[in-house]
């Protein structure tokens, strides 16, 4: 299929900003991805914005005219002066129905040049004419010599859209340490040739420093994202997330007074969009910033969508704004940062969903690709101005490993809303499609939400789908709406095979806010879901209050099921008081299903790929301790670790409860406390003393699950990550998944007993390093 339409932003919205002081965009431009939640003919909203929700509906559906922001001249900028050659800013060039905008937080412009500089639908564009020189656009910003600084560069291949000769081939970038001539410092230079790109480093003269030795993709409507990292003498530029730095040099010099940065286009034409300068501080080192989970640099990270292994890279979208943003890793360890996969379409918002690979185009979206075979995405269409959204299930397709998405025209939707009739389109809940392989019946299998339910479809060519089950309804309800399902099989060590499938619920009383179960059974050839347990019995998947919209990657390797979800409750969802960043996603966690005397259950453990991050710290076995013994843990700091623990009540004089007080301040006033309690066999975690707690009169602080110890030994690992707490049980067959708000001094911990002994079988800390410190020079 030919018919295309290149994944655009529709309405660039300044709410991106890091927290450099520019964070209005931010707290006024984003709106939580759902509005109403319904189950029947319930609906409980989810701590809606109205304001936000209707900006966002304005900004989609009443089409600001083009905003030139005329005001944006070539000596704009407190303190700016007269520049070297005067740029012309031509008026916004946007398509009908979307908001010329770019994102950014740079200040104090100055402009070096002859290209013509305009807004357009995809940011700031510049354009060089054949025979003229080129032209930057320079930011006297106050972060020093030593920064980082990322931007989106599109070239702009429609003659069309630049008003001018045919330009010649892009060369466009970033430049840094420059004066306000642009005569010192260094320019970084994206080169297009054809469907590639490489990158140098030069100086402003022309000198070439370095040149990368791999070329890039670089399809129509690409957007490159480029991010610099600086520090004393050393450079890395990182090129669309790829792992490895495209340039990386410790060839640089200190020049007097260079410490601007900016924009460059030498030839051609491109577009900068989300263009953002920082200090390594700003660069995830905030307040409450985790060191070694997943976190956007800036918006909002909400439910995981698209989890997807291909071809050795692991790709994590999510929510933000009813947008899809997209990062990627090697190890789902150390993320890149990439541009907005799906962004606003047509049909609306680009609700949540997933992606499958499609190894061997079934689908025929891949003819004529240079691999015949790429990914597919399934997202939820939500159109604001019909009833309930019009939910339906629309696709976007990717042929060069998820940098550019397409919406096919001819086809943008591939199953209608089940509400839909002769006069309605239909407004029926219908939502967060999850596609699965199933090879035992040579098929996908698709699973969506539909409130108070899941409907099952099977597909053999991932386009035509035929719906097989409803399952759910009565009481199978016991609080929100049904959402974000998954649905897997796993094989246990004894060698049996089942069907996992797993549900987040939305904010109830009767949950105590948003929840997550799961259901274990069989997917018959007929294709409906069969349920080993009774209706009304419930398999939580986690005992904390942050574990939300789970979602498992496709395409892993041997059968592997790893699971990532969203840090958060409905009921104070965006609440959290990160500044202008707001979500974190869960470690990474292998599934396995085990047998019990209840039945198959889920056990979960964090990925192995986390060992690689330990530092020891200390550690003691075949310990005794007493309610009068010191802390054996007095003396360590820090705020990103991992306890391993294994601790037995001894027959005499036991316990009557023991535990850790942790990310405590020197006077013991502020502490997260994870505890055991004898009598019931209850493991429990209290957040009450655990720092900010008011964010939300709905943050509840402590949550409890029976533990039965085995062998008469509690097994316990710790993941602590400066802002999160998650807890594996007893192999990971109880977790805990929350947050916590603890000032920046606290940072210590400790081992308690009370009304008796414990004897410490083993107990380990390990350091966890910093995944974003190693991404710096």
């Amino acid at each position: 299929m030919n018919s295309e339409q290149v994944v655009t932003s529709q309405c660039n919205m300044s709410d991106r900003s890091p927290n450099t002081g520019n964070s209005n965009g931010m707290q006024h431009n984003h709106t939580m991805r759902k509005q109403h939640r319904n189950v029947g003919n319930h609906h409980y909203p989810i701590l809606l914005r109205r304001w936000g929700a209707l900006l966002l509906v304005v900004c989609l559906y009443n089409w600001l005219s083009a905003t030139a922001q005329a005001a944006d001249t070539s000596q704009s900028g407190e303190g700016a002066t007269m520049t070297t050659h005067p740029s012309v800013l031509a008026a916004a060039i946007a398509a009908e129905g979307e908001t010329a905008t770019w994102n950014q937080n740079l200040t104090n412009e100055y402009t070096v040049g002859d290209a013509v500089w305009a807004l357009d639908r995809r940011g700031m564009r510049g354009t060089v004419s054949a025979g003229e020189q080129g032209s930057m656009k320079l930011y006297a910003q106050p972060t020093g010599k030593d920064m980082v600084l990322m931007t989106d560069l599109m070239p702009v291949d429609d003659q069309s859209e630049t008003q001018q000769q045919t330009p010649s081939p892009m060369q466009a970038g970033l430049v840094f340490r420059t004066d306000e001539q642009g005569q010192q410092g260094y320019e970084v230079i994206v080169v297009r040739n054809g469907n590639r790109i490489t990158v140098r480093l030069q100086q402003s003269d022309g000198t070439i420093i370095q040149q990368s030795q791999h070329s890039y993709p670089s399809e129509s409507g690409v957007k490159h994202r480029l991010e610099l990292h600086v520090q004393d003498h050393h450079m890395q530029l990182y090129v669309d997330g790829y792992a490895q730095p495209a340039l990386d040099t410790e060839q640089l010099t200190d020049g007097a007074d260079a410490d601007m940065a900016g924009i460059i286009v030498q030839s051609g034409a491109a577009s900068f969009q989300d263009t953002y300068r920082m200090t390594g501080q700003q660069f995830y080192g905030e307040d409450y910033r985790p060191a070694y989970h997943y976190s956007a640099l800036r918006g909002w990270a909400s439910d995981p969508n698209g989890l997807v292994y291909y071809d050795g890279e692991y790709h994590v979208f999510h929510q933000d704004g009813g947008r899809w943003a997209h990062a990627v890793s090697t190890d789902l360890l150390h993320w890149k940062n990439l541009p907005f996969a799906l962004e606003w379409n047509q049909l609306g918002h680009i609700w949540s969903g997933s992606i499958i690979a499609d190894e061997h185009n079934v689908s025929g979206l891949f003819d004529g690709t240079a691999e015949g075979s790429g990914l597919i995405a399934y997202y939820t269409s939500y159109t604001p101005t019909q009833h309930n959204g019009n939910q339906k299930i629309g696709i976007a397709y990717s042929s060069d490993h998820g940098r550019t998405w397409r919406y096919p025209t001819d086809r943008p939707v591939v199953i209608d809303n089940p509400g839909k009739s002769a006069t309605e389109p239909g407004g029926w809940d219908f939502r967060d499609p999850k596609i699965v392989r199933d090879d035992a019946n040579n098929r996908w299998v698709m699973v969506v939400s539909g409130g108070d339910h899941v409907r099952l479809f099977v597909s053999n060519n991932l386009l035509d789908w035929t719906l097989t089950d409803n399952f759910g309804y009565g009481n199978y309800i016991r609080g929100g709406v049904w959402e974000c399902p998954d649905l897997f099989p796993l094989q246990a060590a004894d060698g049996t095979v089942k069907w996992v499938l797993m549900i987040s619920t939305g904010a109830n009383p009767n949950t105590e806010g948003s929840d997550a179960e799961y259901f274990v059974g069989q997917l018959r050839a007929d294709g409906k879901f069969i349920n080993d347990n009774p209706v009304g019995t419930v398999l939580k998947t986690d005992w904390g209050k942050e574990f939300y919209a789970s979602m498992s990657f496709a395409g892993l390797p041997q059968q592997q099921r790893i699971v990532m979800a969203w840090m958060t409750n409905w009921d104070y969802a965006f609440d959290q008081p990160t500044g202008d960043w707001k979500g974190v996603l869960t470690i990474p966690r292998q599934l396995t299903l085990v047998s019990t005397p209840s039945g198959y259950r889920l056990s979960q453990q964090p990925v192995q790929q986390l060992n690689t991050l330990r530092t020891p710290l200390w550690q003691t076995q075949a310990t005794e301790l007493t309610p009068d013994s010191p802390n054996l843990l007095a003396g360590l700091s820090s705020a990103s670790y991992e306890i391993e623990a294994e601790i037995r009540l001894p027959q005499q004089q036991p316990a009557s409860s023991f535990g850790f007080r942790l990310l405590a301040n020197g006077d013991g006033t502020q502490f997260t406390e994870v505890g055991y309690t004898a009598a019931d066999q209850q493991l429990f975690i209290d957040r009450s003393q655990s720092g900010i707690t008011n964010f939300s009169p709905l943050f509840r602080t402590r949550q409890q699950a029976t533990l039965p110890s085995t062998d008469g030994v509690i097994r316990l690992r710790i993941l602590v990550d400066r802002s999160t707490v998650e807890i594996f049980a007893n192999n990971g067959q109880t977790v805990f998944s929350s947050i916590v708000f603890p000032d920046a001094a606290s940072r210590q911990m400790s081992l308690y007993t009370t009304g008796g002994n414990v004897q410490i079988v083993s107990l380990k800390v390990n350091r966890l390093s910093n995944v974003w410190d190693s991404q710096r020079p």
